[in-house]
């Protein structure tokens, strides 16, 4: 990935990018490994980009989500913006209904419209896949693959 792409995701949110996003993951895997905890991997995507909105607007677009996805995150939640209109999560699992009580969540909370910054009012239709640590993978790529596959099927 372009370094410059970089520099604008991380500018353009106060999100972790794709790479820092991995290392923390990894992090966090561990930690869970150690202590047998069960973790569970997001993916945060959008059923289409809007195509009335301009570049301005679209990275408008990506704050307004980035500070939403902030609002309710408990401290040990992280939350990433990889690129494009495509974000991520990884927190603890606190019970058996974790992931599916979060990903309910997660639809409900991205379905209100958002109003940028500059008045413009959208709405976009959140699709969020899960993939659970370490029943669907032991690493960072694994559990995003599986959590984007779920869209799917």
């Amino acid at each position: 990935m372009d370094s410059s792409l970089m520099q604008t995701q991380t500018s353009a949110t106060s999100l972790p990018n794709r790479v820092e996003f991995a290392e923390q993951t990894e992090q966090l895997l561990e930690f869970s490994a150690r202590t047998q905890a069960k973790a569970v991997m997001l993916f945060i995507t959008f059923d289409s980009l809007v195509d009335d909105i301009n570049q301005r607007q679209n990275n408008l677009a990506i704050k307004a989500i980035s500070k939403r996805l902030l609002t309710n995150a408990r401290e040990s939640d992280i939350y990433a913006h990889l690129d494009d209109m495509n974000f991520a999560n990884l927190s603890i699992a606190t019970s058996e209904q974790h992931a599916p009580i979060l990903v309910e969540k997660l639809k409900n909370q991205l379905a209100e419209p958002i109003t940028l910054e500059d008045g413009l009012m959208i709405r976009l239709n959140a699709k969020v896949g899960a993939a659970l640590f370490p029943e669907h993978g032991s690493d960072y790529q694994s559990l995003l693959d599986k959590a984007m596959q779920s869209l799917h099927g």
